[in-house]
């Protein structure tokens, strides 16, 4: 007998999908799709569609794709239209299906559910345009504007009915504003109602209260009010100054917005305020600076990055003072000031009093010093420069005589804990160096002099400054500074968050390089310059790698100059260890590519510089080279690569053409002009740019490496290369001319991605790739793409970087730019940080681009929404229209003969000048017939 614990299903075994609901999602969806007969439509689509749809639950919450019969609707009713789709509002008498977690099965239990219908207008035949409208929507409850609950059909109309939740207004109508089914106008109608029923007897508050609850424009928003002072309970006065302020508890608290319940409700009872006293405003002349005060508050939620947030207005009966009642998460308890730092509630004069006695050394002049550092912090991360007794130290070892030692700090530094909202030592036996001052008579500006060099300010580049403390035999007084000095040199880290000394690592592979050679001096010179490149603790060790260390060999691509194989390589990489402060092998079989160029026994320059073009960034966007070896039988010589098992981007499209979503793409193309700005930025030309050569390091994520180095080279060479290769739609125009090959170029071949993203068609798909396509290219042809397939600002940077003359295309780092713009205004928009909580830094925008996101990138939002609907519409279309011509070749090959073929022929046949026009397609027709 197999005894099951409470994590795996009862029925099949397999572990619970959601455990702590013991559910199983196959068997939820076998026993959903078991009762065929109580949800049959009658259509086999149909049927095959609500399987497939029931498919895609991944939780418990998730909507159960049903066919409801159209009878289950009542009080159904024409609210709108959205292009060729009428939209009802009605009630689902039964409800959705939902899980009930006691019964560990799904049942009817929301009755009359408010519900949206959209009709498709004459759709009585179920078709693939009306099978994709319905698989673009989602079954996640997370989905809010786009859930689903199934299909319907009127029997009277005989048209389909795609069944979603309720994206509109039950009193007006209107769609609501908020994915949280707030309705403004309506809850703007309600404070109107309601505004008689607490008043304060003067019309210029009133009026200003009116004013402040017109502002509202998310759920999220503040409900400013006048609340009666009996419903306040003073606590404490926190200061007294320009104005007395108290916190004290709202007995019946704020209104809030319930998203369950869809309306307003008091739930925070006692709520925490802060009252700020406004004295002698009771005042007709000093109505007006209560009016100013509070319109320069914020009705923003706490958290906001728009002012400081007000509840609203009271009055003290005896003084008869106005009281701005505010939001107490933003003033300090204990002064009364606003927080210096809100987010964590840090005060910094009250901290660094609190503070004082248990840092301070009890000698007045290094008090002093003590409190001109503490002064210096800003923020709560800041260092908390401190007097540390000697006997906090222990293993203290010199390094280097009189200058420094490493030791071991105890109870190490004080932290400030933002969920307690006090500092606290966590970090217990902390690695320090103690560094001497020597000719501390003026202990004060020597130690400043000194601590100039160091900083309290908390980065990875900095070497932080702990505090001061006394050796009790000598007397002298010690710097206590962070771990930032190399134990072999003594100087600073190059990289100082993982320890790293670019100079002693580097004499450690000269003095390593007796240890192992290739038996080639070129090779053996080559993979030494490589390793003294090395420039971060992360950069690749470019290795010799003895044949014998690969397993698994295995032919994944050939082309015309090497075969490609992927392997396992036994060993692994050389990585370091912060800890050990050390190079070592830490993993083993890591699946890597092998590059084996035929008859390279003889090293060529070429072949150098194809190894010296790759990443040794692993994290870069360039694929990474891990080494060289060699064939012991074939005496070819071996690149050892990444390996990308997403495989080529033409593979990675058709593997993944439902996802390759607007974002998707946005992301790619982000990752591609990294690395091509990467390779610019090293001065290099990549010269063999196209789809083929971007590889994707998994076969569903979309990080993209740029591959296949062999013709890269420097961005002044422009006389080694007399042939041309390449794909041709993506070789520009200039260089199909017998131009040098520049940078330029390049970025012509990155429009062609452009192309290629935007439609999933590789340019120039349905013609002979021949001189008369050249010829084409050369005079301005380019594949077409327009709106709404692309967004319109996509359409005209693809244009840029297409344009016939290389002196107007755009550089790399200028088109990274733009496609970052573009993906952040499409991917944060309103409802992303609904979803997400806003920051308090600002919107996701601002906090990646630095910008507010103004009116012309909500309309490049605008613009990739319509183009990512369209998509949706018409992907089956596009899955049936790929067709490529069987002379269309989108592998590189020597395109020399077809350059020269048009420039002998056609130009000379046409009298083809630089100014005129040519009817190319008269022109390609004609090719055609001659060779047919």
């Amino acid at each position: 007998m197999v005894i099951l614990d409470g994590f795996y299903c009862e029925k099949c075994g397999k572990k619970y999908k959601n455990e702590r609901y013991k559910w199983c999602k196959t068997c939820q969806i076998n026993d959903l799709n078991n009762n065929f007969a109580d949800w049959s439509s009658g259509n086999e689509k149909i049927d095959n569609l609500i399987q497939e749809m029931r498919s895609k639950i991944n939780s418990p919450w998730d909507n159960i794709f049903e066919w409801i019969p159209y009878n289950q609707f009542k009080d159904i009713k024409e609210i709108d239209k959205e292009g060729f789709a009428s939209i009802y509002k009605a009630i689902w008498k039964d409800g959705p299906l939902k899980y009930n977690n006691n019964i560990n099965k799904y049942t009817k239990i929301q009755q009359n559910k408010h519900v949206t219908l959209k009709c498709l207008i004459n759709l009585q035949n179920v078709n693939n345009e009306f099978l994709n409208k319905v698989k673009i929507h989602s079954v996640s409850i997370s989905n809010y504007n786009n859930c689903i609950y199934g299909i319907t059909k009127n029997p009277n109309t005989k048209n389909y009915i795609i069944v979603l939740s309720n994206r509109y207004c039950e009193n007006c109508d209107e769609k609501y504003t908020n994915l949280y089914k707030w309705c403004r106008p309506c809850q703007i109608i309600d404070l109107k109602n309601d505004f008689m029923n607490r008043t304060s007897g003067n019309k210029k508050i009133d009026k200003l209260i009116q004013e402040m609850q017109l502002k509202i424009y998310s759920y999220k928003d503040i409900i400013i009010e006048w609340i009666p002072y009996n419903l306040l309970n003073i606590i404490k006065e926190i200061n007294k100054g320009g104005f007395i302020a108290y916190i004290a508890l709202w007995v019946d608290g704020p209104s809030n917005y319930n998203l369950y319940k869809e309306r307003y409700v008091r739930d925070q009872q006692n709520k925490r305020v802060a009252l700020r006293y406004l004295c002698d405003s009771h005042n007709d002349n000093t109505d007006e600076f209560l009016v100013n005060e509070v319109k320069e508050c914020s009705i923003n939620a706490p958290g906001g990055n728009n002012g400081f947030p007000i509840y609203g207005i009271s009055q003290d009966p005896d003084t008869k003072d106005y009281i701005m009642v505010l939001c107490n998460e933003y003033y300090c308890e204990e002064c009364g000031e606003k927080y210096t730092d809100i987010l964590n509630k840090w005060c910094k004069p009250c901290q660094i009093n609190y503070l004082k006695p248990s840092t301070t050394s009890k000698i007045e002049i290094i008090d002093y010093l003590i409190q001109i550092m503490q002064l210096k912090i800003a923020s709560c991360n800041d260092i908390v420069f401190e007097w540390i007794t000697y006997n906090q130290f222990n293993q203290i070892k010199e390094v280097s005589k009189g200058n420094f030692s490493v030791a071991i700090w105890k109870t190490g530094q004080l932290n400030y804990d933002k969920y307690l909202s006090k500092y606290r030592r966590n970090q217990k036996n902390e690695n320090i160096i103690l560094k001497y001052l020597h000719n501390t008579q003026n202990i004060v500006s020597g130690f400043l002099n000194e601590a100039k060099a160091y900083s309290i300010e908390r980065k990875d580049d900095y070497i932080n400054i702990y505090g001061i403390t006394q050796n009790p035999d000598s007397k002298d007084y010690i710097m206590v500074i962070s771990d930032g000095y190399c134990e072999r040199c003594y100087e600073k880290y190059t990289d100082l968050l993982n320890k790293w000394c670019k100079p002693c690592q580097i004499n450690y592979f000269k003095e390593n390089f007796t240890n192992w050679t290739s038996g080639n001096k070129k090779i053996d010179n080559l993979i030494q310059e490589m390793q003294l490149k090395i420039d971060r603790c992360g950069s690749l060790i470019f290795e010799w790698i003895p044949y014998d260390q690969f397993n698994y060999i295995k032919e994944v691509g050939i082309g015309g100059f090497a075969k490609v194989y992927s392997a396992v390589w036994v060993n692994d990489q050389l990585r370091y260890n912060c800890l050990e402060k050390r190079y070592a092998r830490y993993g083993q079989n890591r699946e890597v590519a092998l590059k084996c160029l035929y008859n390279s026994e003889n090293i060529t320059d070429e072949f150098l510089n194809e190894i010296k073009a790759y990443s040794m960034n692993i994290f870069g966007n360039i694929l990474p080279i891990y080494g060289i070896s060699q064939n012991p039988d074939t005496k070819d010589y071996i690149m050892v690569l990444g390996y990308a098992k997403g495989g080529n981007f033409n593979y990675w499209v058709n593997n993944n053409n439902n996802n390759f979503n607007w974002l998707n793409k946005m992301k790619i193309l982000c990752n591609i002009i990294k690395g091509l700005k990467e390779i610019h930025q090293n001065q290099m030309v990549h010269r063999d740019f196209h789809t083929g050569n971007i590889l994707f390091q998994s076969k569903t994520l979309n990080y993209t490496y740029i591959s296949d180095m062999g013709l890269c080279g420097r961005a002044d060479d422009v006389n080694n290369h007399n042939n041309i290769y390449g794909v041709m739609p993506y070789v520009a125009p200039e260089v199909l001319k017998g131009k040098p090959y520049t940078q330029a170029a390049d970025i012509y071949s990155f429009g062609m991605i452009m192309y290629f993203v935007a439609t999933g068609k590789q340019p120039f798909a349905n013609s002979k790739h021949d001189h008369y396509l050249a010829l084409n290219i050369c005079k301005g042809g380019r594949p077409e793409l327009n709106e709404p397939e692309a967004p319109e600002c996509y359409i005209d940077l693809m244009k840029k970087c297409l344009d016939s003359n290389p002196d107007n295309r755009l550089k790399a780092a200028e088109i990274e730019e733009l496609l970052k713009l573009y993906y952040y205004s499409y991917k944060y928009d309103e409802v992303y940080d609904e979803f997400y909580k806003k920051s308090p830094a600002g919107s996701s925008f601002k906090i990646c681009m630095k910008i507010e996101k103004e009116q012309k990138y909500y309309e490049i939002e605008r613009q990739f929404k319509i183009s990512e609907e369209y998509r949706k519409v018409n992907q089956h279309l596009f899955i049936n229209n790929l067709t490529t011509h069987l002379q269309a070749i989108y592998t590189s090959r020597l395109l020399n003969p077809f350059v020269e073929e048009f420039l002998k022929d056609d130009i000379n046949k046409y009298k083809i000048t630089d100014d005129m026009s040519v009817d190319f397609c008269s022109l390609i027709e004609e090719s055609s017939d001659q060779n047919d």
